[in-house]
């Protein structure tokens, strides 16, 4: 970037107007007193004001106001001043030349021009101090190293010392002067140390031949120049101008008359100063004359009840425009505010606008920004669902790209390989034959992390939107463009600090520009006779008759400042900026103007919660208790009291039910699944009949499934293997098993394993290793193995019921047969427990599901060992033939065989009565009632987010075709 030369570049910090204070003005001639005008508060602001600029205009022809600088409130406020002039211009047929409007803030901008810094660069500059300096010089200001110096940390402390640039400059005040302005106190030195940052910042800027704004508002302040064309300044209500603003102001009173207009009675007078700002002495204690106060005063009970109470308030309106008014001074209630209205069809608009991070183009943004950062899969993931990246692939794929396929495609290669990142996942998608196309589309988005890194930051991002957006057909909304430009604005500033060579990463100059999009506000179209939620300072200016307002909570309103690190309220106090009284003051003020302009015709109604959105308690404001000593008893027990239900209460009802369709019962059940159908029809249903099974789109380790099926791989992979089946070394066998799980490891989830993985790995490991030591002890007591993985057919009552054991074995002496199911399970699984349950109180069951041959009832909850053994008495002929678990628990030591000892004749008899049972209620379609869960089923429960309140009460069936 070539040199650019500033107007501010000489003295020690290159600053030398810009550094003065109002501790030693530039201009030592006194100011003239402006004018105060009153405007009676017990009409509307609008009219009255309006009124008052047109003094003297006799309608004959254009209201001229163009050497007028009027200085409101806030933007909003002009809006509406600008639209009433024009309207009352109208009234006879004549135009309005326009006055100039600004806020304060408006006001003190630094001047225009090449030698003011933006936030951006004033941001990395500080960035850039701070990262440097030795911090041992700096212990009042950084007391304790940062764990790292990084980019992350500096950016975090670059922010809050701008933030403080920023409300000192606001009392003309730079970090230096803290000191020489507050005196001695118990920060001095803290404030020292920030004076000397700041002139390294200032050096440093000034190198490029920039100034601080912050530094340029001050200097600007010094000796301002009257914009062109200006010839009257007119103040109407402002309660609380900057000091900044208020010296400017009063620097240009020197040449120019101007006049403050103070809505209030002339009899208020001694209330306010010359510049129209409530005194805070004068309305500390001041008792606001609110009228109808209990009925006009409504307790809500949070945010949503604010809201469902201004759509009552609207859609008694409905149709007379102009009548009602919203105002918010709580910002946690103006977003459900405005979905409630939105809910119930009503037109509404907000005037602040909408931040950019809650729109889809930033969460765009961001998930190119973590693609961009890393290659991880969960940044490939949240991208994919993006629909811009959709089209985009569509695009670039073709006619048969799907985008169900191609998100179900990710869905399981994730679920079955969890794969850490692009790489892993294209080399696992070659394995997902039901999804052929996965690997193809998955290297077009390598191709997009290829532009996103390519180049430097600015012109990779730029490559990067101008490829996802080139093929698009469809034109772009107002809305999307206006975002496309502000971003592009962003990326366009740091483009001019990458010229600059500031030493800032590709990830922290996404994090910059993301901040810096993420906290714009996009515009609205305000829709035809939409209810405006606006702010507390706009509400002075609303005529409309009947004004609501919620949020009137203490904090909100009035608005406090508390716990601030750098600039707690009694340094406010001392250095004259805004502090909590003058905060007082002003809103005490604002509320009595509403009141009163409404006091003869009209109506205001003022809402407060009693909790937050979040469940926190809340206070009433504090304003609400301005009333005489004698009414102050009754008005607390008003105010604190619990909040009363808008109408009866009401049970709660959901909103929807799932409708399940009838489809035929299976031919075929795997006799794992008998299982479920005991522990509730329902769950079977869905899951055996209807495929249902739920995604997990946060897994990040194996689930017990994926677990068990791999240490149960590697077991049959050593009861195939002919000398392992012999060996009784247990080394030998561990080194096998060991050996063979990392092959099944390493082709499921590659060599590059995430931490949980390898965590799970090494339990894994554990529970191998002292398998193969009970494999060689098992062996060397005779029992061989015979058969693994026997896959069996067994017809029951019309159904096949199929599954497959895990092994079967037989003693080499007695001839007796085993069973055995392995089980991954946390703890060691007796099989008897594991089959039958107690029965629960007042349990209504059919006979077949119960066995009351023992010392208890007891009712079956699984049918598996006992249909392996029928599976195999045939074979057996008559020979001793046990069933158990191969245990491989979490405690490597429970390792072993858990036989079912006291296993009978008649309990299997009962077991395939059961079986029995729970097929005929299949082919019947019993698969209701649901079992109402809890206890640990309830908390694995893979449907519980479909039953809300309850199983039974969560779905309905669809009716039968006649």
């Amino acid at each position: 970037m070539p040199h650019r030369r500033g107007f501010f570049m000489s003295g020690r910090c290159g600053l030398p107007s810009m550094r003065a204070s109002l501790l030693s003005p530039v201009v030592t001639e006194p100011p003239v007193q402006p004018r105060r005008h009153f405007l009676p508060w017990d009409r509307p602001l609008l009219s009255q004001a309006v009124d008052f600029l047109a003094a003297g205009w006799s309608g004959k022809q254009a209201l001229d106001l163009t050497g007028v600088l009027i200085v409101v409130s806030t933007r909003q406020a002009g809006r509406r001043l600008r639209e009433a002039l024009a309207v009352h211009a109208a009234k006879h047929q004549q135009a309005v030349f326009a006055p100039r409007v600004l806020g304060p803030d408006q006001l003190i901008q630094p001047p225009s021009g090449e030698g003011v810094a933006s936030p951006l660069e004033s941001l990395l500059v500080w960035t850039e101090v701070l990262r440097e300096i030795d911090p041992g010089g700096c212990r009042a200001v950084i007391p304790v190293d940062p764990p790292e110096r990084n980019f992350a940390w500096a950016l975090g402390l670059a922010r809050t010392l701008m933030r403080v640039q920023q409300e000192l400059a606001e009392g003309g005040l730079r970090l230096a002067d803290v000191g020489a302005r507050a005196g001695e106190f118990a920060e001095s030195e803290r404030w020292r140390q920030l004076g000397a940052l700041e002139q390294l910042h200032a050096a440093r800027l000034g190198r490029d031949g920039l100034a601080d704004a912050q530094a340029a508002k001050i200097a600007g302040a010094q000796n301002p120049v009257v914009p062109a064309g200006v010839k009257r300044i007119v103040i109407i209500a402002v309660p609380d101008p900057l000091p900044l603003a208020v010296q400017i102001l009063a620097a240009y009173s020197r040449s120019l008359p101007v006049e403050v207009v103070v809505h209030a009675p002339s009899t208020e007078a001694a209330q306010f100063d010359e510049w129209g700002r409530p005194r805070p002495e004068a309305w500390a204690r001041r008792v606001l004359d609110l009228p109808d106060f209990e009925s006009r005063v409504q307790l809500e009970a949070d945010p949503a009840a604010q809201a469902a109470r201004l759509v009552l308030q609207a859609r008694a309106y409905a149709g007379e425009e102009g009548k009602l008014a919203a105002g918010v001074a709580d910002g946690d209630v103006l977003p459900v505010a405005e979905s409630a209205l939105r809910a119930a069809g009503l037109p509404v608009f907000n005037p602040e606008g909408r931040l950019r991070r809650q729109e889809g183009f930033y969460h765009l943004l961001a998930a190119l920004s973590a693609l961009a950062k890393a290659p991880e899969f969960s940044a490939v993931a949240a991208l994919a669902r993006c629909p811009d990246v959709l089209a985009w692939l569509k695009a670039r794929r073709g006619a048969g790209f799907s985008a169900v396929q191609w998100l179900a495609g990710l869905d399981e290669l994730h679920a079955r390989h969890l794969p850490a990142d692009l790489e892993g996942a294209e080399y696992h998608a070659l394995q997902l034959r039901s999804f052929p196309a996965l690997a193809g589309e998955l290297a077009e988005i390598r191709r997009l992390r290829e532009w996103l890194t390519t180049g430097p930051f600015s012109t990779s991002v730029a490559a990067a939107l101008g490829e996802l957006f080139s093929s698009r057909s469809e034109a772009f909304s107002r809305g999307w463009t206006e975002a496309a430009e502000t971003w592009m604005e962003i990326v366009r500033q740091c483009a001019q600090g990458e010229e600059r060579r500031f030493v800032v990463e590709r990830a922290d100059w996404w994090q910059i520009a993301l901040s810096l999009f993420g906290d714009s506000r996009s515009a609205e179209e305000k829709p035809a006779r939409a209810l405006e939620l606006q702010g507390w300072l706009e509400l002075p200016w609303e005529d409309a008759p009947h004004l609501v307002v919620a949020g009137l909570n203490d904090g909100r309103v009035p608005e406090a400042v508390a716990g601030d690190a750098f600039l707690p309220e009694s340094l406010r106090v001392k250095l004259g900026l805004k502090s909590n009284e003058v905060r007082f003051a002003r809103d005490a003020f604002l509320l009595q103007t509403l009141a009163s302009s409404r006091s003869a015709e009209g109506r205001l109604d003022l809402l407060f919660g009693k909790f937050s959105a979040e469940g926190e308690p809340l206070r009433p404001s504090r304003l609400l208790l301005r009333c005489a000593d004698p009414e102050l008893p009754a008005r607390v027990h008003f105010l604190f009291r619990a909040p009363a239900l808008p109408g009866p209460a009401v049970a709660w009802r959901r909103a929807w039910r799932l409708t399940l369709p009838r489809r035929d019962p299976p031919t075929r059940v795997a006799v794992t699944a008998l299982k479920r159908w005991l522990r509730c029809p329902l769950r079977f249903y869905l899951q055996q009949v209807l495929g249902m099974q739920a995604v997990d789109p946060g897994k990040s380790e194996m689930d017990a499934f994926d677990f068990g099926t791999l240490c149960h791989g590697s077991l049959e992979a050593m009861a195939r293997d002919a000398a392992m089946r012999e060996c009784t070394e247990a080394g030998v066998i561990r080194d096998f098993l060991l050996a063979d799980f990392e092959r099944r490891m390493t082709a499921r989830y590659g060599r590059a394993l995430t931490l949980p993985l390898l965590v799970q790995q090494e339990s894994a490991r554990q529970r191998l290793s002292r398998a193969a030591e009970v494999q060689a002890g098992q062996r060397a007591e005779g029992w061989v193995i015979t058969e693994v993985e026997r896959k069996f057919e067994l017809p029951v009552e019309g159904i096949v019921i199929a599954g497959k054991i895990d092994r079967i074995e037989r003693h080499e002496k007695s001839g007796a047969w085993r069973v055995l199911d392995y089980k991954t399970s946390d703890s060691a699984v007796d099989p008897a427990k594991a089959h039958l349950r107690g029965r629960k109180d007042g349990e209504d069951l059919p006979d077949w599901a119960c066995w009351t041959g023992g010392a208890k009832p007891r009712v079956w909850s699984d049918l598996q060992l006992p249909l392996y053994r029928r599976v195999l008495a045939a074979e057996a002929d008559g020979a001793p033939l046990e069933c158990g678990y191969f245990n491989l628990p979490k405690a490597a030591g429970e390792t072993g065989l858990r036989a079912w000892e006291e296993f009978s004749a008649d309990l299997e008899a009962s077991a395939w009565n059961c079986a029995k049972g729970v097929v005929s209620a299949i082919k019947a379609g019993k698969y209701s009632p649901p079992i109402e869960l809890s206890g640990r089923e309830a908390e694995f429960d893979e449907f519980a987010s479909l039953f809300h309140g309850g199983a039974a009460a969560s779905i309905r069936w669809e009716e039968p075709v006649i």
